[in-house]
């Protein structure tokens, strides 16, 4: 488990946290005053570039896995650094058309729990930062959508990446609402046999 964001201590001896949670709660207070219709839209955008700063640095430390690697193997492996950003962890899980990212520790959402309990998912930051992550493995464009939050008091976000007809369906499925759960469950049943 990594340091939480709202502690003053670095993650690792080299690097400090990236996300002190007063500023994250001014950013997110600030484009709700100033644009409450994009701020979701700014802050996945944030998410995707940074995601794919995150790749370049990642890729100049790493050692490249063979072609063949899944891209679940692909992702484990950037697991660490983003660790060591102060990024909490996060697993991947293949669910038919989509990958599942269950993000422990979110800085975001740790944050923005501090600022009051959330009614739904906040974390479109991370939900952009996946979605980038998992296009530049996939090769293919991707997009994400959280479906828990540890804002909302679930015990970890999670979220659900793919191709923008599957995220499309997701976002309906929030709507009516359906409970994660019962999101996975769809997905899961929409898979092919």
């Amino acid at each position: 488990m990594t340091t939480p964001a709202v502690s003053p201590l670095p993650v690792s001896d080299t690097v400090q946290m990236w996300w002190p949670a007063d500023l994250v709660i001014a950013v997110h207070a600030e484009l709700a005053r100033a644009a409450p219709d994009d701020a979701a839209r700014a802050l996945y955008r944030l998410g995707r570039g940074t995601g794919e700063r995150f790749l370049q640095a990642s890729e100049a430390d790493a050692d490249p896995l063979p072609v063949s690697a899944s891209l679940s193997a692909r992702l484990r492996l950037l697991d660490a650094g983003f660790a060591n950003a102060g990024w909490g962890r996060f697993d991947v899980v293949p669910l038919g058309s989509a990958i599942i990212i269950n993000h422990y520790d979110s800085p975001v959402a740790a944050a923005l729990r501090l600022a009051g309990s959330a009614t739904g998912p906040v974390d479109d930051f991370f939900a952009g930062l996946f979605a980038e992550l998992v296009t530049r493995q996939s090769g293919q464009a991707q997009e994400g959508v959280e479906i828990t939050c540890l804002a909302a008091g679930a015990d970890y976000c999670r979220f659900v990446i793919g191709e923008a007809s599957v995220i499309r369906k997701v976002y309906a499925w929030l709507t009516y609402p359906l409970d994660s759960q019962a999101i996975l469950r769809r997905l899961a049943s929409e898979a092919p046999q």
